[in-house]
This record gives C-alpha cells, structure tokens and sequence, in this order.
C-alpha cells in the first residue's frame, strides 16, 4: 500500500511511477531522480527560507549526479556545503550494516542545517551511518532527512538509534510511504528495485568505484581558489 505525504504532487507521482517502471530506460530513470529531487529541493527551500546559518547538503555516491543535483539545483542561492559519501553494505546475520569506505567533504564545521537526500530511506543503515559521521564533525540545529519514498516507520526506527538531544532535530520529507515488499527483500512499489543497476552503476560493490560528476565539479571549484 502506497499512501501520499503532504509534499506529494501529481508530478512527484508521475515521475515516481516512471522509477517503478521496468520499461523506464536508465537515462529517463536518472532523469527522473533529478526531477524528484528538484521537487524536494523546492520544498526544503521553503523551510529555510531565510537562511542565516551555514547548510550542509550530504548524500551517498549514487545518488549525488541525479537526487541530491537537482535538489541542489533549486538550494544554489543558499551556497551549501557538501559531502558525499560512498557506503558499503554488509549484512551479517539479521545485522545490516553501511560503513563509509571513502568520502568527499567540504567544510562543514560551522553549518547549523544539515540535510540528508537519499533515494528511498529503507532500513535506514546508510543514514544512520552518515549522521553518526556529520554530527562528530559538526553541530547541526536542524536536521532535514529527505526522500522520495519512505518505507513504513522509517522514521520512527531511525528516531530511535539516537537520543533525544539528536533526534528531536528530525525533519522528515518524503512524498509517498509504501508498507510491502518482494520475495527480494525490495520495497514494492518503491523506486523500481536496485537503484545502482537502475541508474547503470552495477551492483553494491561496482558502484562504489564510480567518482561522481558532482564531486569532480566541486573539487575543481575549490582548486580554482
């Protein structure tokens, strides 16, 4: 079952059925990631609208050249700071883990809003990892994890690995919430299955060797200076 947040749209939704579409090519897939991730990003730009602190933008490897660009597309004016990690799942056992094996940051010690894009927030591994990593680093007054698609309770288990004192900074944006899954653990209708093979990266392993544009981009600002 698929139920509507109150940040859906009638495009978030079309782009969202091209994602569960196995006819969708993987140029018109990354395609839609942007679009959705423009969507979100005029939603976030919203709920900072006047911006006196730093803003820090994180997202994993696969998800930076298409999701977080297009949202950063639509928060450029707001000059974030960037991080990008590329994230390893292990499962051992009932245990799912994502540890970081490399990373691209900006400085992000002085940014007092941070915010998390990911492709779908599942078992919520790879978010809990990156947040553990950011808050070491910085001190966030806001925390904005956002998404197209949410799996049932996400949020309330990600809320529940951190105390009060993190957790409570929580903003959640998601447009839809879908409550099943497939004989391969997916979430049903979610983003159309693995989002590496989706977007032509390979499988878990493969991806994490691709350097994404966006890092490149950014990396040759900061040599320019």
């Amino acid at each position: 079952m698929r139920t509507e947040s109150k940040y859906c749209t009638n495009d978030a939704l079309s782009l969202l059925g091209k994602l569960a579409s196995a006819d969708t090519s993987v140029n018109e897939y990354r395609d839609s990631f942007f679009q959705l991730g423009k969507l979100l990003g005029f939603q976030i730009d919203k709920l900072i609208p006047d911006l006196q602190n730093g803003f820090a933008l994180a997202c994993s490897s696969e998800d930076s050249d298409w999701l977080a660009s297009g949202l950063l597309s639509q928060l450029e004016h707001k000059d974030p700071a960037v991080a990008v990690f590329w994230n390893e799942r292990q499962t051992i056992g009932e245990f799912t883990m994502a540890p970081i094996v490399r990373s691209y940051e900006e400085d992000l010690s002085q940014c007092k809003i941070l915010v998390i894009v990911k492709s779908i927030i599942f078992t919520s591994c790879v978010v809990k990892t990156q947040l553990l990593r950011l808050i070491s680093e910085m001190t966030p007054e806001r925390i904005i994890i956002a998404s197209p698609v949410f799996y049932k309770d996400a949020d309330v288990h990600l809320k529940n690995e951190f105390p009060e004192a993190i957790s409570d900074k929580f903003e959640f944006i998601y447009f839809v919430m879908d409550t099943e899954t497939n004989e391969r653990g997916e979430v049903i209708p979610g983003i159309g299955g693995s989002v590496y093979e989706r977007l032509g990266l390979g499988n878990s392993i493969t991806k994490n060797k691709y350097v994404p544009d966006l890092v490149k981009k950014r990396r040759a600002l900061c040599y320019d200076y």
